[in-house]
């Protein structure tokens, strides 16, 4: 199947198999190819897009971190997308950490489903309620290489599986699937904002403060970087830097570092050598100096 993406053309789409019996995908939740493609591409006008510079956090989105943080960064993101898996599982741990736990950054997530299996997972996570979604979002993005494969025979079993570990009954997940359409409109609406308004055309897509902040699959110290520079141009304080991934923090003023294994060290200014008995011959009384440390990248 080809779908027209606005501002990227057609591409083709393998849609999963969300069957229960004889049922296709496209009517597990009704009229779903329409809910998900029925406007999305038609009635945008394709051509150069000018993105806004504005932004509005509503109480229907789904965020993290404090209201009133100097910055806000936006996610848009497709539940099939593997690129956005890799950035909730291994980017957004540390943003969250060292910003959004700390008061500097709100960050929030936006509904952008490239297929009528995302929109479906996405409505799920609807019908589990407000506090639970993100958790849910997580959840299908840690495992999304079990349940997200081509060959899954049973990929509709395989969610419903997902939602009752984050806490939905089989009858509520029968009871979402069938009543969906109210949760599945938003969610088009969300994305056919996002394509109008901010030129969104894959996923994931990150604002900053509504200005693009990066497209794809971006490494956490671009982003890192790329907060610090908005954090100054704002007149903000920055946390001070963590230490890159899988190496150890820079060791405090004043302590010991250990010397290299070879080729010796002269001790640092700030620790006093240990003592040794006077020699026959007085020593020079200037001692050579230490080779200094390179400057941190």
């Amino acid at each position: 199947m080809k779908i027209n993406v606005p501002y990227v053309g057609p591409i083709a789409v393998e849609l999963p198999y969300l069957a229960a019996g004889a049922v296709g995908t496209l009517i597990v939740l009704g009229a779903i190819g329409y809910w998900v493609w029925g406007k999305t591409g038609s009635e945008i006008a394709a051509g150069t897009c000018t993105p806004k510079e504005t932004f509005a956090v509503t109480a229907d989105d789904y965020a993290k971190g404090d209201p009133k943080a100097p910055i806000t960064i936006i996610e848009y993101a497709s539940m099939t997308c593997p690129h956005c898996a890799r950035f909730n599982n291994n980017v957004l741990p540390h943003l969250e950490a060292d910003y959004v736990d700390k008061g500097y950054v709100r960050y929030v997530f936006r509904e952008f489903p490239l297929d009528s299996v995302a929109l479906t997972v996405s409505v799920v996570g609807r019908c589990l309620g407000r506090d639970a979604y993100l958790p849910f979002v997580s959840l299908m993005y840690q495992t999304q290489q079990t349940w997200g494969t081509p060959d899954n025979q049973d990929l509709r079993g395989s969610i419903k599986e997902m939602a009752r570990r984050a806490g939905m009954t089989g009858d509520a997940f029968e009871q979402c699937l069938a009543g969906g359409q109210k949760d599945a409109q938003k969610i088009n609406a969300i994305q056919q904002t996002a394509v109008k308004d901010y030129c969104v055309g894959g996923t994931p897509t990150f604002l900053m403060n509504g200005k693009p902040l990066a497209n794809g699959e971006v490494p956490y110290a671009e982003i890192d970087q790329k907060i610090r520079a908005e954090l100054k141009r704002l007149g903000k304080a920055a946390p001070p830097p963590a230490a890159p991934s899988g190496e150890p923090a820079t060791p405090p003023a004043g302590s010991t570092t250990p010397a290299p294994a070879a080729g010796g060290a002269t001790p640092p200014a700030e620790t006093a050598p240990p003592a040794t008995p006077a020699p026959t011959t007085p020593a020079p009384t200037t001692p050579a100096p230490a080779t200094p440390s390179p400057p941190p990248h």
